[in-house]
């Protein structure tokens, strides 16, 4: 709360500090102000760090560089302006808090899955209507998800799905019956959109194009009832 634009030089704490606090300054991090101070690069040199805590900052981005602070097992990045959250938060191996409360994301990627040892996450205040259904994989004991849009009275107007393109179908088809085997002269082209695809959330198989939107709810998960969730499919 000193409402700083940097930090100090932290080099003679690099070897001993354990709890960093930088909540109610004006630390930045961003693309888009080029003349203001990024996110404090020292952070990144306490290699031992396992508290974090930038609460109330104008900060609109984390640098995918998070991943450097290897010992990080709590962090608090709430009441900031994040638009997206970076693939570099989720391999933190060790992390067990995580509080993004009160951002401007909308949604939180199923690479939060990897945190393995995940047991606190605070995502209240968000333009959420489903979660993503990585977070079955995580151990939680705390969930905070008040003042989101988890309702039911959203859910239609987010899972209307347009039809499926033919040709992703016929790929999906393709590739559920192994025709590979049996059609060996296959196009570059077609077999360029038999290598283009993603995972299915419901059967972990290929999923081609889009897909369809799901919601699902389960009715006793992490002390909650009915809460939802959102998957993707392959196919009806």
């Amino acid at each position: 709360a000193y409402f700083l634009f940097h930090l100090p030089d932290l080099t003679p704490l690099m070897d001993t500090l354990v709890y960093l606090n930088l909540s109610f300054n004006n630390i930045l991090c961003t693309l888009f102000f080029p003349f203001t101070v990024p996110f404090p690069p020292q952070v990144f040199n306490i290699k031992i760090l396992p508290v974090l805590v930038l609460w109330n900052n104008p900060i609109r981005e984390i640098p995918n560089d998070i991943h450097t602070l290897k010992s990080l097992k709590k962090f608090t990045v709430s009441f900031n302006l994040l638009s997206h959250l970076p693939s570099g938060l989720f391999l933190l191996e060790d992390l067990w808090y995580l509080d993004i409360a009160c951002n401007d994301t909308s949604f939180i990627p199923n690479d939060i899955k990897n945190l393995r040892r995940l047991k606190h996450l605070n995502i209240e205040g968000k333009q959420l209507f489903a979660l993503l259904f990585g977070v079955l994989n995580l151990p939680l004991k705390y969930l905070r998800i008040d003042n989101t849009f988890i309702y039911p009275l959203v859910w239609n107007e987010k899972i209307q799905n347009q039809p499926q393109k033919l040709t992703h179908l016929a790929a999906l088809c393709f590739s559920r019956n192994n025709l590979e085997e049996r059609y060996t002269d296959i196009t570059e082209d077609i077999k360029k959109i038999l290598d283009n695809f993603t995972v299915c959330d419901c059967c972990s198989g290929p999923r081609y194009g889009k897909g369809l939107r799901l919601i699902r709810l389960y009715r006793s998960v992490f002390r909650f009832g009915g809460l939802p969730f959102y998957f993707h499919a392959c196919s009806s």
